[in-house]
């Protein structure tokens, strides 16, 4: 008896090494990611649990040490390692109309094209669920395919759903593979067939939340939104598979500027834009926007173009004023779309009646918007609607504050080699 309980805890320490490799992993390879805090957050979590195993005065047991997620979370590790281009871990999305308000997803990879779920548990004990043979009332994994399936319908990402992959660590039964695969689930992993009378209750019942969606305890974490800014806009390949780009006034007013057109050499009289010619020197704007239009049909909605036109009519220079009537001329204009899942985006300090008419015309139209509204963008995203953008650095107009500026002599402006 001491001898099974001392080779428990020998099997508790291992599980803790586990835990504390699986931190590093997280730590060294994927900071960057949306998310990976709170993946650090929930190793630590598994670790401080079987560290206080340890310290209780009382026998450890095997449910004890099966009721840790680490192998779950190993799991979401591992599709990290293998996944393209992972953009997020752990993220929400919203469910409308259903017995629970959201999903989350295990991993968004390839910049949003799909999305992961890691599933631990043992295939007898899936088929176990699957059946209705458990005690804790959990959600079969077709249950679950069927949220995500409806889920990726209501969040595309350039205006088609995500793929949804699942991924079995522990194999599954290829009864539950072709249901999941009939629902539109791609399914990773050992598939194999299960005897009928293969029941396996202590592992189904000891970890009745090892692999279900956390509906209820999800947490925002501000820190996290300069990482999510960086993971946000669509990717050079994604946008070369579309013929037409939408600039918002913020990628028109750019594209114009005489800062991004060889007038960033200057000291300006006010900080923001002392702070955008500093950008432009070091790293220009309108070389990235070129090569991006490439031979695209470039279009705009006439709220916007009116706007622009306004805007640079009250505050640009001569040169900017005829750049902007170059840039007309080569823009398809759109009529405004109020109408669509971008219009039902409530009103913040961030979103603004004019921005959401734009970019609820650009979203009804399926074309990637360009802009530098990345406000906009992020608290869409915190009301469960994503947009298909491109984020360039913003510009402002300038050339009216030129003649109150200081030239930099060519050694200041060059910029830093």
């Amino acid at each position: 008896m001491t001898e099974d309980i001392e080779d428990l805890k020998s099997l508790v320490l291992c599980k803790i090494q586990e835990g504390e490799n699986l931190l590093q992993q997280a730590q060294c390879h994927f900071v960057s990611v949306e998310g990976s805090k709170k993946l650090e957050r929930r190793i630590r979590s598994e670790i401080k649990f079987l560290q206080k195993l340890l310290e209780a005065k009382m026998d450890v047991k095997k449910e004890h040490i099966l009721s840790s997620n680490l192998g779950s979370l190993a799991a979401v590790i591992s599709i990290l390692h293998k996944s393209e281009n992972p953009a997020a871990i752990f993220k929400p999305f919203s469910l409308k109309n259903g017995p629970i308000n959201r999903i989350e997803v295990d991993v968004v990879s390839k910049g949003g094209a799909i999305w992961h779920k890691a599933i631990a548990r043992k295939a007898e004990a899936l088929e176990d669920i699957s059946k209705g043979r458990t005690s804790c009332g959990q959600k079969s994994v077709v249950d679950q395919a069927t949220a995500y399936i409806k889920c990726a319908r209501l969040h595309p990402h350039l205006f088609d759903p995500p793929k949804v992959v699942f991924h079995f660590f522990n194999s599954i039964s290829s009864s539950i593979a072709v249901k999941l695969r009939k629902r539109g689930v791609d399914v990773e992993g050992d598939v194999r067939p299960i005897m009928e009378d293969s029941f396996s209750g202590s592992d189904a019942s000891s970890s009745c939340d090892s692999d279900e969606d956390d509906s209820e305890d999800y947490e925002e974490d501000d820190e996290e939104w300069g990482v999510m800014a960086n993971s946000l806009h669509s990717s050079l390949d994604n946008l070369r598979q579309s013929d037409k780009l939408f600039l918002d006034i913020t990628c028109m007013v750019a594209y114009v500027s005489s800062m991004t057109n060889g007038g960033a050499n200057y000291v300006f009289p006010r900080a923001i834009y002392n702070q955008q010619a500093e950008w432009e020197r070091s790293s220009p704007a309108k070389p990235k926007l070129d090569a991006l239009f490439g031979d695209k049909r470039l279009v705009t909605c006439r709220e916007a173009l009116i706007d622009f036109q306004a805007l640079v009519e009250r505050m640009g220079g001569t040169g900017e004023k005829q750049r902007t009537r170059e840039l007309i001329a080569r823009l398809g204009i759109v009529e405004d779309s109020p109408f669509g899942r971008v219009a039902q985006l409530q009103l913040t300090s961030n979103v603004k009646t004019r921005s959401r008419l734009i970019f609820c015309t650009a979203d009804k139209l399926g074309i990637v918007v360009v802009t530098a509204n990345t406000g906009f963008v992020r608290s869409a995203a915190s009301q469960g609607i994503e947009i298909a953008h491109y984020v360039h650095e913003p510009r402002v107009l300038t050339e009216q504050q030129e003649p109150f500026s200081i030239p930099l002599d060519p050694i200041d402006s060059a910029p830093n080699i």
